[in-house]
């Protein structure tokens, strides 16, 4: 399955398009940099993201056969319906014997949960999921927040007790 980590709704996976795969200079560190992604317009908000493409993603991108305009076709060389990709991507975990229960969404929720641990803003988390509402990106960095001070917080009592 070619899935792009960053994308964050069934829908605009199902219609992810070969054209909208594009270039773009970023400044990153005060640094201009041309960055390989996809722009596109969300199904659900109708905002406009601009999503890079990781390496790993670009490999498998390359090695995808373009058999129609979107990224991800059936075995009919048809684009998915949002359903539809539901019911393979339960086949797809099915296959690779995971547990029930990996769904897209809990891709999405994974994504968010690593952007936080990995020290992410709120804002960052927003714009990579494409959250309008801070009190999404804010459940990730809460919960990564929350769970590095208490590791922090139990480590100092173990130093005090062995400094003690």
């Amino acid at each position: 399955m070619v899935r792009h980590p960053d994308i964050n709704r069934r829908g605009d996976i199902a219609a992810l398009r070969w054209d909208q795969r594009c270039s773009k200079t970023v400044f990153l560190d005060g640094e201009a940099k041309s960055v390989d992604g996809f722009e596109l317009r969300q199904g659900k908000t109708g905002k406009r993201l601009f999503l890079p493409i990781t390496p790993i993603l670009s490999e498998v991108l390359e090695a995808t056969p373009r058999q129609g305009e979107t990224v991800l076709v059936t075995a009919y060389g048809e684009p998915f319906s949002p359903k539809s990709l539901t019911g393979r991507m339960a086949d797809w975990t099915a296959s690779a014997k995971l547990p029930k229960g990996f769904t897209l969404h809990g891709l999405r929720k994974t994504l968010g949960k690593i952007l936080a641990e990995g020290g992410a803003s709120t804002r960052q988390i927003m714009d990579t999921l494409g959250h309008d509402d801070i009190a999404h990106a804010e459940l990730y960095t809460r919960e990564a927040e929350q769970a590095r001070l208490a590791t922090d917080g139990m480590s100092r009592v173990v130093r005090l007790k062995r400094n003690g």
